[in-house]
């Protein structure tokens, strides 16, 4: 698998073309002195920022998207130095970068196959990456997706999906820990446990919800990956989430939160969330 990749991305930098004109454009500028953020900005489709990129799309290529790291401009050149702190998000110049390159990290891509959308081209800086384009999702698709009522992800009921999906990382955790092949018994999909009638789901359906969510082996996968990670278990939700279409409909984590340095702990918050829903 690991040979297959790396032969895809030298197929790929040796005819760039096959993204489209737009992105050999955005690659022949960049390469030739300009900021990547600049060229993104004038020539290609702005979709959504976080605290840590802005995302754009091709008009010639729909199943790609470029990631730039969020900086500030004057001109060509960033207005601040590489060590200067964001005061609202904390963050440095290498928080960004260090997005984009653990998300193109290939062992990471190897370990948690089919959990991030793949990364397609990689500036020598990670200051952009490429990446598969997938579809939004919305609150009532992912329910649909893990197999639980449309109510537990309906934004009021927020909370207590937080609480169920740390349930499920707790479980999962286990099933880690115990070097287990996975976290529940392998079984058929079983009935959707119905929703409850009172306002307030009881922490027993919360379990079972989380339980049945288990199950499924790709959410099996997806939830060892935010362990694995320590990806912050509040984001999981429809808006850090998509549908990769490769290889059949399933669930990918837009954003992992993976803004850590290599040698620092796994994140355990998230200063500012991703704002955009791709």
């Amino acid at each position: 698998m690991k040979l297959l990749f790396e032969n895809w991305r030298k197929f790929i930098k040796e005819d760039i073309g096959y993204f489209g004109d737009k992105f050999v454009q955005f690659k022949s500028m960049v390469d030739a002195g300009k900021h990547p953020l600049l060229i993104a900005q004038l020539y290609l489709d702005y979709i959504g920022k976080g605290s840590t990129r802005k995302v754009f799309g091709f008009p010639d290529n729909a199943s790609h998207l470029l990631k730039v790291i969020n900086v500030d401009l004057v001109g060509n050149e960033e207005a601040y130095d590489d060590d200067y702190v964001n005061p609202f998000t904390g963050f440095t110049r290498k928080h960004k970068t260090v997005s984009n390159e653990n998300e193109a990290d290939l062992k990471m891509q190897q370990r948690h196959p089919n959990v991030f959308p793949r990364t397609y081209e990689v500036a020598d800086d990670y200051s952009w990456i490429l990446v598969e384009r997938v579809e939004p999702l919305s609150d009532e698709q992912l329910a649909d997706y893990l197999g639980i009522p449309h109510e537990v992800t309906d934004k009021k009921n927020r909370r207590m999906y937080l609480i169920m999906i740390d349930i499920a990382v707790e479980q999962t955790q286990k099933g880690m820990n115990e070097n287990l092949e996975q976290t529940v018994p392998m079984a058929p999909r079983a009935t959707t446990p119905p929703p409850q009638e009172t306002q307030e789901l009881s922490l027993v359906h919360l379990q079972d919800y989380a339980e049945h969510i288990l199950r499924d082996r790709h959410n099996r996968k997806l939830f060892r990956a935010v362990v694995d990670l320590g990806i912050p278990p509040r984001e999981l939700l429809a808006k850090n989430l998509g549908i990769s279409k490769f290889g059949g409909d399933h669930l990918v984590i837009l954003d992992a939160s993976l803004w850590e340095f290599e040698e620092a702990a796994p994140a355990t918050s998230s200063p500012a969330d991703e704002t955009y829903n791709l």
